[in-house]
């Protein structure tokens, strides 16, 4: 996890840390007192929280520093014993479908490759982690980013982008979601009450909370350092997917995979499924061979599931 002795510009910070912690506090009691909190004080109480688990932070500082190496992505999974068992698991499902049984997290890194081994682990302990009994349904939630990320990953093969960084930010993309689920899951039930009225979801967002999840996303993934591309990603993906095209950017990428899970008719575990039009560029042109290629769109979903027994086995 980022050290809190230092600020998000990297300076030496000792009274970061204590700062941090009374903002926090102090957003609690406003929130107690049945009072609005701003954007910047939901994250600071958030943030409190840790509503990614602390692994999730080493695997991104893993992948922001080349310096670092199979071995020491090796050695993280090794060091927690659930995370390990989850990462066998997965690398032994029909996920990738080796037809050697991989025994080892080291074996895992040496035939899938550090990059796949590095999404994978960061995908994984972020799906399996923190499940509630609330308004959200944490099943329909983690099948929509993960065919989200899976798409993206189609997307960027085609493109000639960074394919673990379009997985790594499908899956991360609605962090706002599951940090106001964890923090106020009555705030999100009122959003979702609102959106089942008709109201759409950005505008029932902006009622109950004065911004959106989108927002408080991107706010905690720059809180977090997380590496720029993917605060992007995450804070900017709700944006006009005609804005975005023009970018070419990562947001670009995971907007235009949404638009696509969401032609499949599934649901994002906030609202009901929304069966919208196929977008003509996953129906003719390079992207429609792609996805014949991955084996159609039946196929990345038998995949998405079996990424997700393994997840949260």
């Amino acid at each position: 996890m980022p050290d809190p002795h230092w600020n998000r510009n990297g300076v030496d910070d000792p009274f970061a840390a204590a700062r941090s912690a009374l903002a926090a506090r102090l957003a609690n009691r406003r929130a107690a007192a049945g009072e609005r909190l701003s954007l910047d004080e939901l994250v600071a109480a958030v943030v409190e929280l840790r509503p990614l688990p602390a692994v999730a932070f080493r695997v991104l500082e893993l992948a922001d520093d080349g310096r670092f190496s199979a071995h020491e992505l090796a050695s993280l999974i090794a060091s927690d014993q659930a995370l390990t068992a989850k990462i066998l698991r997965l690398e032994n499902s029909p996920f990738y479908g080796f037809a050697r049984r991989i025994t080892t997290v080291r074996d895992a890194v040496v035939l899938l490759g550090f990059r796949a081994v590095r999404q994978a682990t960061l995908a994984t302990c972020v799906v399996g982690d923190g499940r509630r009994n609330t308004s959200l349904d944490y099943d329909a939630f983690w099948q929509f980013c993960v065919t989200t990320g899976m798409l993206g990953e189609v997307l960027a093969r085609t493109e000639g982008q960074h394919q673990d960084h379009a997985f790594t930010a499908g899956v991360l993309h609605q962090v706002g979601v599951l940090a106001l689920d964890q923090y106020r899951s009555d705030l999100l039930a009122n959003v979702i009450e609102l959106s089942a009225s008709g109201m759409l979801r950005q505008a029932a967002e902006r009622d109950v909370l004065g911004f959106t999840t989108t927002e408080l996303g991107g706010a905690l993934a720059e809180h977090w350092g997380f590496p720029k591309p993917l605060v992007n990603a995450i804070g900017r993906h709700a944006r006009p997917i005609d804005e975005l095209a023009a970018e070419g950017s990562l947001a670009a990428t995971i907007a235009r995979a949404r638009l696509y899970v969401r032609a499949q008719g599934i649901a994002d575990g906030i609202g009901p499924a929304e069966q919208t039009a196929v977008p003509e560029e996953w129906v003719q042109g390079p992207l429609s061979v792609s996805i014949r290629q991955a084996g159609g769109m039946e196929k990345i979903l038998e995949r998405v599931s079996a990424f997700m027994q393994a997840a949260v086995s």
